[in-house]
């Protein structure tokens, strides 16, 4: 389940021409979801970090700001 919602947050990221109003956001976003996808492939891979349920909640969060945009974004084009 956190590996299609990284991949879903992957593909609005790309989908998205300008996701966040600032470009110091999206670098800030970046690097907050770049990290995140590095814990979910150490934990998966080599060690348990920490549990399966929390890395989840820790996706859930990152990505929910670029949903937002999204659906923001989506509903001024209507």
């Amino acid at each position: 389940m956190t590996f299609l919602v990284l991949m879903a947050g992957l593909f609005l990221f790309i989908y998205m021409k300008e996701p966040f109003s600032k470009k110091v956001y999206a670098y800030v976003y970046v690097a907050f979801y770049l990290m995140v996808l590095a814990l979910y492939i150490i934990n998966t891979t080599f060690v348990n970090l920490i549990s399966s349920r929390l890395l989840l909640i820790v996706t859930v969060i990152v990505i929910s700001p670029l949903f937002i945009s999204f659906l923001k974004s989506s509903n001024e084009s209507r």
